[in-house]
């Protein structure tokens, strides 16, 4: 994986942030910032190369998983 897409990173935060509040729970609860740094790396594009990622479980991966991929495909796929 190359280095995090700053741009894409941005966008995973405000992604984040925008759930945490609908939940009303703090940021961190819906994915901690290294998650969000391999999602911006690795750019998972399945809902399976999403399960790679660390901190992504299958209760996250149910919860925010199509949310979050939706954002990684439209920044573009990785290699």
């Amino acid at each position: 994986a190359g280095p995090a897409d700053p741009d894409l990173l941005a966008a995973l935060k405000a992604k984040r942030l925008e759930l945490a509040r609908a939940q009303q729970v703090p940021a961190y609860v819906v994915f901690p910032d290294a998650t969000l740094v391999a999602m911006a790396a690795l750019r998972p594009t399945s809902r399976e190369a999403l399960r790679t990622v660390s901190g992504v479980g299958e209760v996250k991966l149910e919860r925010y998983g199509d949310a979050f991929l939706a954002l990684l495909r439209t920044h573009g796929a990785g290699p």
